[in-house]
């Protein structure tokens, strides 16, 4: 069923249900008016013969219209879906393809289950691909002390990074090409997250088996809470959500550049002391806590996709933000851990 229409909802509300069916009454109304011209026989006519006056029929369970989409006593349209919630071009961009989809078009659950394995498996693809670079280049290389990489990776690291953001861009304004720019995306971050895992477990035993484990323990407890309706994403819990989520990321560009231009400011080694104490921890977990609510939002992305009737297309599209939530999570995870390990 398609919710989103809303100017339709709008003219079936004020045109059938407004207030208790004004229009109907008010059809009544004027018949009577034309034919009878009499307000006592205009009052026993609506009585007897418009239903809809009686109170029980305006209750919820009497109209099946009068739901979390749609409220037709008066109150407009209620836009809680996905589609309706946040100014986001791919979400935005979803919008008027809800319920176009017939017969074997329509996205399912395991349709996107089965997409969603797909670009796990494509990103594992990209964490063999390093240890399997890896090891070929440490057969003709050697490592210098207190190096990671050999000095042939530096340019596949940089490559991938650039392709991944590329990649990311492109299915955000073109869902349509998620299928293609989301498998160049999660390869890409499977070699990406497999050097920035190698790099943790090199300084801090044991941390990346820890962070898994965490990751997955987060992700059960997050569908458990998600499907028993504890945790609900309404409108404003999105729009609270992804513009922390875009404060954060322009927060870290922007220490980025800076560290870029003037490594060794008084700002950057502020901003390097303050990250590496306790409230570098406080940070981490609110990072970790942002991460799961944007997991949450790929989660209720999906199940909508699948409600509102979106054509197969868009499985790529609610898979692919399953993914990269997922991994998201997973690198605040190991972040937070580092930092507690920091301050042992």
């Amino acid at each position: 069923m398609n919710f989103t229409n809303n100017n339709g909802n709008n003219g079936f509300n004020n045109g059938y249900n407004n207030g208790g069916n004004n229009g109907y009454n008010n059809g009544n109304t004027q018949f009577n008016q034309n034919m009878f011209n009499n307000q006592n026989m205009n009052n026993a006519y609506n009585q007897q013969y418009n239903p809809y006056q009686q109170p029980q029929y305006n209750q919820p369970q009497f109209n099946p219209f009068n739901n979390q989409y749609n409220n037709y006593n008066g109150q407009g349209v209620k836009q809680n879906s996905f589609m309706d919630s946040f100014a986001n071009p791919r979400i935005k961009s979803l919008r008027k393809h809800a319920g176009e989809a017939t017969g074997d078009d329509v996205s399912t659950f395991s349709g996107v289950a089965a997409k969603t394995v797909y670009f796990v498996l494509v990103f594992a693809l990209g964490l063999a691909a390093f240890f399997i670079l890896h090891a070929s280049f440490g057969n003709n290389s050697t490592l210098a002390q207190g190096e990671l990489l050999y000095p042939q990776e530096f340019p596949i690291y940089i490559g991938a990074l650039v392709l991944a953001l590329i990649a990311g861009i492109v299915t955000a304004f073109a869902p349509k090409t998620t299928a293609f720019f989301g498998t160049i995306y999660c390869v890409c971050m499977g070699y990406l997250v497999t050097v920035t895992s190698y790099a943790y477990a090199s300084e801090y035993q044991g941390i990346v088996y820890e962070a898994l484990g965490l990751t997955l323990l987060i992700i059960g407890v997050l569908t458990v809470l998600y499907t028993k309706g504890i945790i609900r994403v309404t409108g404003r819990f999105r729009k609270i959500v992804y513009t922390t989520l875009i404060v954060s990321i322009l927060a870290g560009l922007i220490f980025t550049i800076v560290y870029l231009i003037a490594p060794n400011s008084a700002f950057v080694n502020a901003i390097i002391r303050v990250n590496n104490g306790p409230i570098g921890i406080l940070f981490a977990v609110i990072g970790v806590f942002l991460a799961s609510a944007v997991l949450t939002c790929d989660f209720d992305n999906a199940a909508q996709t699948v409600q509102q009737g979106l054509p197969k297309t868009y499985e790529w599209v609610a898979s692919f933000g399953l993914v990269t939530g997922v991994i998201y999570l997973y690198l605040k995870v190991l972040q937070l851990l580092a930092k507690i390990q920091n301050n042992k």
